[in-house]
């Protein structure tokens, strides 16, 4: 009775909200900030395997196994832009698993000029979220787990102070390898705007997604569904109207998405070979990047993403590239430590 309530708290919370690209404040939050993720058509949450790095993005997935785990992640994105994610989990007797997380971005240095284009020197932009993380098993197959992020963003003299609550649920069956997970993130209220009695809403986002690896086969397949409060996020220009074919007379109405299309922009598709418990290969499929990144008829590798990862006895390393469109790419490298495991055989 208790998992029913929890999950129908969730969903009807979350179905109370939307989200619209360009219409809120921090959208830095719906970056991905972990290599693994990002590899495999971004927003992978899915999962509840020890990562750190996606116990951040899905709260229900903190165990145990993270304790004492301390991950880096690094991006490196075109025009100098660089941001990351450094977390670490501590587990505490009687109490439970937290983690502690700190996401950043940097959006480097600029040049300061007046109206008549004199420069008066530079000035930097960052957004940053210091969060708290806290999951629990609910039975066997089931867990919840929420974060508490602190926000500051500054844009040159201009600052601003938030706050927002990450939401989660897990479904785990180890017998069957299938995981299924719903994540509502980003909710809650910018406390402080970047002018005077100027607050904007927060990106809030509704997340679903379900993994399943082949027990005699080393494949995991995984689906995600993104934005699921907004239903149409393809875009239509408003400065088109219908035509009229000069042959026929008839009039040809303006394109619009499919419902297939529609769909399709819901969701981000990922595989990841498991060949031993010390290696994986990633490759991912953004739609919707591809789509709406994309230059038409020069979308080329647009949408798609790649990954490795390695591990060893005291380390763990991941490497992801992600194409957004012919303008670039996105790369990112992440390492995991346990200090557990160093102070024991220390």
């Amino acid at each position: 009775m208790k998992i029913k309530l929890t999950l129908l708290g969730l969903l009807i919370g979350s179905l109370s909200f939307a989200q619209s690209g360009g219409q809120n404040t921090y959208q830095f939050l719906d970056l991905d900030f972990n290599a693994r993720s990002m590899s495999l058509g971004g927003d992978f949450i899915a999962l509840k395997d020890g990562d750190i790095n996606l116990a951040v993005s899905n709260p229900a997935s903190i165990t145990e196994k993270i304790n004492g785990n301390l991950a880096l992640n690094h991006f490196i994105y075109p025009a100098g832009i660089n941001y990351g994610q450094l977390a670490y989990g501590q587990t505490f007797e009687n109490i439970g698993t937290f983690t502690g997380h700190l996401r950043y971005v940097s959006y480097g240095r600029f040049t300061r000029t007046d109206q008549s284009g004199v420069e008066e020197g530079t000035f930097t932009a960052g957004d940053y979220a210091l969060g708290l993380g806290y999951g629990k098993a609910l039975n066997k197959y089931f867990s919840a787990g929420a974060n508490l992020n602190v926000i500051f963003s500054h844009l040159e003299t201009y600052t601003s102070v938030g706050v927002g609550v990450d939401v989660a649920t897990t479904f785990y069956d180890e017998e069957s390898n299938v995981t299924a997970t719903i994540v509502a993130r980003n909710i809650g209220y910018q406390i402080k705007g970047y002018t005077k009695d100027n607050h904007e809403p927060l990106p809030i986002e509704v997340l679903a997604g379900i993994s399943y690896k082949f027990h005699h086969a080393p494949f995991r397949f995984s689906l995600m569904g993104t934005n699921l409060t907004k239903w149409d996020l393809t875009y239509n220009d408003p400065s088109l109207t219908p035509t009229i074919d000069q042959l026929t007379g008839d009039t040809i109405p303006v394109p619009s998405a499919s419902f297939a299309q529609k769909v399709a922009y819901h969701t981000n598709f990922g595989v990841e070979l498991v060949p031993s418990d010390n290696f994986f290969v990633r490759v991912g499929f953004n739609y919707q990047r591809r789509n709406a990144l994309g230059i038409i008829d020069r979308k080329g590798a647009s949408g798609f993403s790649f990954g490795v990862g390695l591990r060893t006895k005291k380390f763990e390393f991941n490497y992801g590239l992600a194409f957004f469109s012919v303008a670039g790419a996105s790369n990112v490298f992440g390492i995991t430590t346990n200090f557990s495991e160093w102070n024991r055989k220390n």
